[in-house]
């Protein structure tokens, strides 16, 4: 419980307690001390979501001190248990002995909103708003008609509402009614703009107007309003909105800008960056990942990229910095493809043939129909000078994919030299 609320409460209490007559300050400040005990005890029960309990608490204190804020929380609290059928009845009860108190009014309609009874609820609602005029019994009125399948009705309600406090969740039931039931869908577009020329834009609205704009096919005009509405708090849903815009309309600049900007998809950014071949980006962003998630897929992303992103590939700091996060990687994941550039790599440059070939095999073993593997294998034992398995197994690649890939037609020419010059 909030502590300076509490200071305040007894603060008061004590206050009300020295303004007592002095004959009677003994009495007085067991009475208070009393009432203090079922305050705190309501409140508790109210922040433990206890809400029958905090109700009968506020309806002994209600009982003791006859103010009327403390039946009306006890309302408040069975309202919060859904329990329908004993609001109507101390609702009832409380009308009985004050049959004027409009605010017991309005717990009636809620009581028939909850129990069903739509009919009597919405003209209850109809009188009583007709009455106060205040914006909240305007929106009880369209609650109890929307369960009708009045929504014309509703919509008047709401807009009388509305008109009085311009408030933004009215705006935006208003907005949902036009454009989902009552065939109005341009002119709830324009009714939501509107109302940010004149109010201001707000989560709620924004997100709406975005939904709208959206589902009528207007992406471009979707995604601003989400861009603007996304600045006003860094909602990661509003986020994820415009990524679908963006991801749908394959506008790679706009997409690699909203997912940057906001962090909510980094895996997704990855693949952006290696699509467009940012290799140093990727390869921080997959390090990043991997001390937030430990996951070794990203430890060996992170490591591949760092050797892509390499002007000097041969560079020994960066091949073994390379090596080290991918054998770490390996041995904490099985991946052929991980394996295997591994294994190409440390044969490659001369690393460690043999282990190199290690690695390739291992990778053969989940894929032994992979041609690239295949490739990195016959590689392997060209660098070993075991040219005649090298030559069959290159061959074996070239009738698989042929000698269209840069890399696949280098081995094989560089292989058959070598076959050649063991016949020699």
């Amino acid at each position: 419980m909030n502590k300076f609320f509490l200071i305040v409460l007894v603060m008061t209490l004590g206050l009300e307690a020295a303004t007592k007559p002095k004959e009677q300050k003994n009495i007085a400040s067991s009475i208070e001390i009393n009432n203090e005990t079922y305050i705190l005890a309501a409140l508790d029960a109210q922040m433990r979501q206890k809400h029958d309990l905090a109700a009968s608490y506020f309806e002994t204190l209600y009982g003791k001190t006859g103010r009327k804020e403390y039946l009306y929380q006890s309302l408040r609290m069975v309202e919060q248990s859904n329990n329908g059928e004993k609001l109507t009845r101390l609702t009832q009860r409380a009308l009985a002995a004050n049959p004027e108190d409009q605010t017991l009014q309005r717990f009636a309609v809620i009581a028939l909103l909850k129990s069903g009874k739509y009919s009597q609820a919405a003209q209850e609602s109809l009188t009583l708003s007709e009455q106060t005029k205040a914006a909240s019994d305007y929106a009880l009125n369209a609650e109890a008609l929307i369960k009708l399948g009045n929504f014309q009705g509703a919509y008047v309600a709401l807009k009388k509402g509305y008109d009085l406090t311009h408030d933004e969740e009215m705006a935006d039931r208003i907005s949902l009614i036009m454009y989902a039931h009552l065939e109005q869908k341009k002119e709830a577009i324009t009714f939501l703009r509107e109302h940010i020329a004149a109010y201001g834009n707000s989560k709620i609205i924004g997100k709406r107007l975005g939904s709208l704009y959206a589902d009528s096919g207007a992406l471009d005009e979707a995604a601003l309003i989400y861009e603007q509405t996304y600045d006003l708090g860094l909602d990661p849903l509003i986020a994820q909105e415009i990524i679908k815009i963006y991801a749908y309309k394959q506008d790679i600049v706009k997409l690699n800008a909203i997912l940057e900007k906001s962090g909510v998809n980094d895996p997704l950014l990855l693949e952006l960056y290696v699509r467009n071949k940012q290799f140093e980006k990727a390869s921080e962003l997959a390090k990043k990942l991997y001390k937030k998630d430990q996951d070794p897929l990203f430890l060996a992303q992170s490591s591949v990229f760092t050797y892509e992103a390499a002007i000097n590939k041969n560079d020994p700091l960066l091949l073994a910095a390379v090596v080290d996060g991918l054998k770490e990687a390996n041995s904490e994941m099985e991946s052929p493809l991980y394996a295997n550039y591994l294994g190409y790599l440390m044969i490659d440059h001369d690393i460690d043939v043999d282990a190199g070939i290690v690695y390739v095999k291992k990778a053969l073993l989940a894929q032994p129909e992979s041609p690239f593997y295949l490739d990195s294998l016959a590689w392997g034992y060209y660098k070993k000078g075991e040219c005649i398995e090298a030559l069959r197994l290159i061959k074996q690649v070239e009738s698989m994919i042929g000698t269209e890939e840069q890399e696949v037609n280098d081995h094989l020419k560089a292989i058959e030299t070598c076959k050649t010059k063991e016949k020699q």
